[in-house]
């Protein structure tokens, strides 16, 4: 009779340790200039490629444009008298020529639809991404932030007239009221659609490409303004300056604000306002050009810009407006408003 085995102890498989999960594609919320990287194709190269794709639809785009001007120039009989580039230039600057400010203002409008469709090609979705945190146009903080924008630009546009109170003169160009009044017309349809359209390019498409790679906002910041002030090569040297110093405080309230509608905002009432006067000829010219201008001129638009700048600081912080987009929301979800005194901070790291 065989001795019986003892019985083996049940041996339990050895334990694994479960794999950590995957580190999160982006800081969590996410501010606004880092939401490329919270799409869920989201790789290195796909911001690149948008850019690439959007320069190239922007100069087909161009050459339309231009060849439709050049045809409407024929028609009308205007052709003529353009003999050099600084003819043909003080021709496409003349606001109070509507042809001219068709082209002036079409060409720059038409980007609005090239950025969410140089996105999609790149496979950046969901595009609201480019609006704000809320992937959306929160349309009530925009009409908030024409407050702040209709005060300021009456009072930066008051200061054209100011040295008339020191006896000196100023000659009125004289405008057909006709032509006015279609150039009024042209004004308030494109200027909204041209503004948006470069704020959309400068601190939406550039801003968000370069905060895709660099965590630090004023990487983004910085390059947008240099290109948005070299785009406006039009103007003098002072009024250059004075462009960028706007364009950084465009950059600076997206960044503070979780989106472009405060910079749209006060770039469209800026724009409706300047173009008014000058195609009514009461600046004495109808020349978009900062000729005269000195050292004097970018230093108030620091002023007056920072002035909207805190301004809307204040609003934001006091109605809660959203800085940052948490991962947890699913594409459309919204961020809730932030409590006034746990405002998002993203200025570090």
């Amino acid at each position: 009779m065989s001795e019986a085995q003892p019985q083996q102890p049940y041996a339990s498989p050895p334990l694994v340790a479960p794999a950590p999960p995957p580190p999160p594609p982006v800081e969590d919320p996410a501010p606004y200039h880092r939401l490329f990287r919270t799409t869920p194709r989201y790789a290195w190269w796909r911001p690149l490629v948008a850019v690439a794709v959007f320069v190239a639809f922007f100069l087909v785009s161009q050459v339309i444009v231009s060849i439709i001007w050049v045809i409407g120039l024929v028609a009308s009989g205007g052709l003529d008298s353009l003999l050099s580039f600084d003819d043909i230039m003080a021709r496409v600057t003349d606001v109070s020529n509507p042809l001219s400010l068709l082209l002036l203002l079409g060409s720059v409008a038409i980007m609005l639809p090239l950025v969410p469709l140089a996105m999609l090609c790149a496979g950046l979705r969901p595009v609201g991404i480019m609006h704000s945190v809320a992937q959306r146009i929160r349309w009530r903080w925009m009409l908030w932030c024409t407050i702040p924008a209709l005060v300021i630009t009456a009072l930066s546009a008051g200061l054209s007239f100011l040295p008339l109170l020191w006896g000196d003169t100023l000659e009125p160009v004289p405008v057909d009221a006709g032509t006015f009044a279609i150039l009024a017309v042209l004004i308030v349809l494109l200027v909204p659609f041209q503004s948006a359209a470069e704020e959309y390019v400068f601190r939406g498409l550039i801003m968000q490409t370069l905060g895709a790679w660099v965590r630090s906002p004023w990487v983004g910041i910085v390059a947008s303004t240099v290109i948005f002030t070299v785009g406006h090569t039009q103007y003098e040297l002072w009024g250059m300056l004075s462009v960028g110093i706007m364009g950084l405080g465009f950059a600076l309230v997206v960044w503070r604000t979780g989106g472009l509608e405060a910079g749209i905002a006060f770039h469209v009432v800026n724009n409706v306002v300047a173009l008014l006067l000058l195609a009514s000829g009461s600046l004495g010219t109808t020349i978009m050009s900062s000729e005269g201008s000195d050292a004097f001129a970018p230093l108030v638009q620091a002023v007056f810009t920072a002035g909207f700048v805190l301004w809307v600081e204040f609003g934001a912080r006091r109605r809660g407006i959203a800085r940052a987009r948490s991962l947890a929301l699913a594409p459309g979800e919204e961020p809730g408003n932030a409590a006034p005194a746990a405002a998002v901070d993203t200025s570090h790291g």
